[in-house]
C-alpha cells in the first residue's frame, strides 16, 4: 500500500471475495489516521475517523454510521486475526473518492487530509481606533496531527480606519501540509462619539414653588443613549437664588455627556411647599409631611358594616424553624387564605394548602381572586406585590373549578406549591375560594425534597408564636361608611389601629383558644367616600414604622409606593385626587403583609390659586 508516495506494508493483501474488495482494517484505518477497536463482549468492531464513526460485526452485512442502520455489500471477515472490511464501503462511510483500475488490479483512494483553518473574533464591528479585536485560534487537523505552523492577513488588534477587511489565516500540519485560507470579514465603523447631553427648560426665572419643565434634548450618532443621570432636577424650588440642574448621559459603549444649566428663582412665593406636593405630585409617589402634626388633624367619623367572609389567618410561627403542619380547620363557604412566612432554616421547604374531603358526597370549590409574591428576601418586597397583586384579581377575578371526590383529598393554589423558600425567603398569599360543603384543610411546610403523601403521617401540630396571629375569624370583609362632606378641610381616617378601627376576634381551632386579628392582616376593607370636595387630596400616612402595600381606588390599582416605601410617619403617598367637582370615591385595600400598622388616610385640600 502506498500512502502517497511512501509505500508500506498491510497486514493482508488486498483480496477480492465474489465481486467484492476487502482491505485489511487495521492497516486502512492507520493510513487514514483513524481508530479500530474491538469489544470482545458484543464482537463489535468500532472503526473511528474523524467525527465519524463506523460499527460492525464480523460475517455481518448489517453496520451502522454515527448510529444510523445500514446494509453493506458483502460482510466483513477475518483471516489470521485480522478483520477485513469492504473497500467500497469504509471509502464511502468516511468521505473518500474511489477510482478502480481493473487491469492494474490497483484501487486508488482519495481524500483531503489538510489540516482545518479556523478562528474565533470577539467583535466583527469594532470602531476605527478605538475598539480592541481580538482572535481566538481555533484551527485542528481532523487526524489529529499537530499544528505547527500558521499564517494570518489583516489580524490587526486595533484598526486605524474604517471599511470592510478580510482576516485570513493559514495553519500547517507536522507533516507539512497548508490548509485552505479561512476568511473572516470584519465591518469597522467609523469612531464613536461620545452622547451630547442637552436639556431645555420651559424658562429661565421662577418663582418659589412654581413647577419647572424639563425637556431632554440629548442625541447620539448611533441613538444608543442608555442610561440619564440627573442632579438637582427639582419639579421646583423653595429658596431664592440661583439653581444649578445637571444631565449626565451614557451611551451604549459608555462614552458620556453632560451638561449643566443655571435657573434663577425669585424671592416670590408662588405655592409653599407643601401645596406645590399636593398639587404636583404623581398618584402612588410620597412627599413629606410633618408627621407629629398629622395627628392633631380632626378624625373623620364613619360607620362600619362586617360583611359575611371566612378568614383563615395562617402566620405563626411567621418564622418557620420546622416541618410541621402550620394551622388546620374545617371550613365551608366563602374563605380567604393568608399566609405569610420566612424560612428560618437552612434547609429550603415548600409550603402546601391540602384540602380534605370527609363527606359523603364530592365537595365543589371555585378558586377566585389571588396574590402571591416571593419566596424574596425582602419582607417589604414581597408584602407590596402580594397586596398589589391580590387587590388587582380581586378587580377581575379569573376563576378555576375543582371537584374533591368523597374520601379524598387534594392541593389548591399549587402554583404556591410549587416554589422553594431558601433560607432567609419570605413567601406570602393572599386568596379566596368558595367551598360548597364542609372541607378540613390544612397549612404544611416540609423540607422540599420530601414527598407530601409518605411525610404528611409523620408532621405534627405547631404551637403557634405568641408575637403573630394565627386563627380562624368570620366576617373579614368590612365596609366603612363616611358621610360627611371630606376635603373641606384637612383630616384623617384611623385605620387598623385595634382601638378606633376594632379587631376582628376569631379562635385558633388547633387549640380552641380565642385569639385577635391584630392588624387586621387578611381583611378587605371597603371605604366608602360619598361626599369628596373639589381639589382634595387623598394620601396615605404609616403611623406605626415602614408601610409597603396597594390600594383599589375607583377601580385602580395604586402602590404605596411605585418605586420605593413609606419609610416613617413623616411620608404620605399620593392615593387620589379629585377634580373640579364633588366626587364619590371607594377604596379598597388589605393591611400590608410584612408592613408596621396602623396607617392614617389623609384627606388634604390642593390649592386653586
Amino acid at each position: 500500500m502506498w500512502y502517497n508516495d511512501n509505500s508500506f506494508t498491510a497486514a493482508q493483501p488486498l483480496t477480492t471475495v465474489k465481486g467484492v474488495t476487502y482491505v485489511a482494517a487495521s492497516s486502512f484505518m492507520n493510513a487514514i489516521l483513524g481508530t479500530i477497536a474491538y469489544d470482545a463482549k458484543t464482537r463489535q468492531y468500532t472503526l473511528i475517523s474523524r467525527k465519524d464513526v463506523l460499527k460492525m460485526q464480523a460475517g455481518k452485512s448489517a453496520y451502522s454510521v454515527n448510529g444510523a442502520s445500514k446494509t453493506m455489500t458483502g460482510a466483513p471477515y477475518t483471516i489470521k486475526g485480522t478483520l477485513m472490511i469492504p473497500i467500497r464501503t469504509v471509502a464511502s462511510v468516511f468521505g473518500m473518492t474511489l477510482k478502480s483500475f481493473p487491469s492494474e488490479k490497483k484501487i486508488v483512494l482519495t481524500w483531503s487530509n489538510a489540516p482545518i483553518a479556523k478562528f474565533s473574533v470577539s467583535d466583527t464591528n469594532p470602531y476605527a481606533t478605538q475598539t480592541e479585536v481580538k482572535y481566538k485560534n481555533e484551527a485542528y487537523h481532523p487526524g489529529g496531527l499537530a499544528i505547527v505552523e500558521e499564517r494570518w492577513e489583516n489580524n490587526d488588534a486595533i484598526f486605524d480606519e474604517a471599511g470592510t477587511y478580510s482576516v485570513t489565516h493559514w495553519v500547517k500540519d507536522e507533516r507539512g501540509t497548508w490548509s485552505d485560507p479561512y476568511t473572516v470579514s470584519i465591518t469597522v465603523h467609523p469612531p464613536n462619539q461620545p452622547p451630547i447631553a442637552s436639556f431645555a427648560t420651559d424658562k429661565d426665572i421662577y418663582r418659589m414653588g412654581e413647577l419647572i419643565s424639563y425637556i431632554d434634548q440629548s442625541t447620539d450618532d448611533e441613538n444608543q443613549i442608555i442610561s440619564a443621570a440627573w442632579k438637582n432636577n427639582a419639579r421646583g424650588f423653595f429658596v431664592p437664588g440661583q439653581q444649578t440642574v445637571t444631565l449626565t448621559v451614557t451611551d451604549s459603549h459608555g462614552e458620556v455627556g453632560e451638561f449643566s444649566k443655571t435657573i434663577m428663582i425669585l424671592d416670590e412665593t408662588l405655592y409653599t411647599k407643601e401645596e406645590f406636593d399636593l398639587k404636583y405630585m404623581e398618584i402612588g409617589e410620597k412627599f413629606d409631611i410633618n408627621g407629629p402634626s398629622v395627628l392633631q388633624l380632626p378624625m373623620m367619623a364613619y360607620t362600619i358594616n362586617d360583611r359575611e367572609q371566612t378568614l383563615i389567618r395562617a402566620n405563626s410561627p411567621e418564622t418557620m424553624l420546622e416541618e410541621g403542619i402550620y394551622y388546620e380547620d374545617n371550613v365551608n363557604g366563602n374563605v380567604r387564605f393568608m399566609l405569610h412566612n420566612r424560612n428560618g432554616r437552612s434547609t429550603p421547604m415548600k409550603i402546601y394548602i391540602l384540602l380534605t374531603n370527609n363527606n359523603a358526597d364530592p365537595v365543589n370549590v371555585r378558586l377566585g381572586a389571588v396574590g402571591m409574591a416571593g419566596p424574596n428576601r425582602i419582607v417589604s418586597t414581597v408584602g407590596k406585590a402580594v397586596t398589589g397583586r391580590f387587590l388587582e384579581s380581586l378587580l377581575n377575578p379569573k376563576y378555576s373549578y375543582l371537584q374533591i371526590p368523597a374520601g379524598e383529598s387534594r392541593l389548591i393554589f399549587q402554583e404556591y406549591s410549587s416554589k422553594i423558600l431558601e433560607e432567609g425567603d419570605v413567601y406570602s398569599m393572599f386568596a379566596d375560594a368558595q367551598l360548597s360543603n364542609y372541607l378540613d384543610f390544612k397549612v404544611i411546610a416540609i423540607n422540599a425534597d420530601r414527598d407530601l403523601t409518605s411525610a404528611l403521617p409523620t408532621l405534627r401540630v405547631l404551637p403557634s408564636h405568641e408575637k403573630h396571629i394565627r386563627g380562624t375569624f368570620e366576617n373579614a370583609n368590612r365596609v366603612m361608611y363616611v358621610n360627611q362632606t371630606i376635603g373641606d378641610v384637612k383630616s384623617r381616617m384611623v385605620l387598623a389601629d385595634n382601638f378606633v378601627d376594632t379587631r376582628l376576634s376569631g379562635i385558633d381551632k388547633t387549640t380552641g383558644t380565642p385569639v385577635l386579628n391584630v392588624g387586621n392582616y387578611g381583611v378587605v376593607y371597603t371605604i366608602q367616600l360619598g361626599k369628596v370636595q373639589p381639589h382634595t387630596a387623598i394620601g396615605i400616612n404609616p403611623r406605626g414604622g415602614h408601610y409597603a402595600g396597594a390600594f383599589n381606588v375607583n377601580n385602580k390599582t395604586v402602590y404605596a409606593t411605585n418605586t420605593s416605601i413609606l419609610n416613617n410617619p413623616n411620608e404620605v403617598c399620593m392615593l387620589y385626587k379629585t377634580g373640579d367637582s364633588v366626587e364619590t370615591v371607594t377604596i379598597t385595600f388589605t393591611p400590608a403583609n410584612g408592613s408596621m400598622l396602623p396607617i392614617n388616610l389623609l384627606f388634604l385640600p390642593m390649592p386653586t390659586h
